[in-house]
């Protein structure tokens, strides 16, 4: 049996959870060790399992509730994730000036 490397992420709270449900499936899961700096659970499953039926094992609104997502690589997001586009930052710019032209921002 060989085994794949499959690392899950999502709202704070998704790791007990996962574990928790994982713990009580008919198939065996390596869970490994939790990590906490990019928050990130991490599983080796079975290579003949489909990636389906281990969500199926999951369940549905576990991973809707916890948005959870799913890799086989550890994600390479960065945590500037929340900087603005340049569109993003021309619309901010644009309503910041319509704001000042149509309210007096005076005592």
């Amino acid at each position: 049996m060989s085994w794949t490397t499959l690392y899950i992420s999502g709202r704070p709270g998704f790791k007990e959870a996962v574990m928790h449900k994982l713990h009580h499936t008919s198939r065996s899961y390596l869970p490994g060790a939790a990590d906490s700096e990019n928050d990130l659970l991490l599983y080796w499953i079975d290579n003949s399992i489909p990636l389906r039926d281990f969500k199926n094992e999951i369940g549905s609104k576990l991973i809707f509730r916890y948005r959870l997502r799913f890799h086989y690589s550890v994600p390479t997001e960065t945590k500037d994730s929340t900087r603005l586009t340049l569109q993003e930052a021309a619309l901010v710019k644009k309503m910041n000036t319509w704001e000042a032209e149509h309210y007096r921002h005076s005592a």
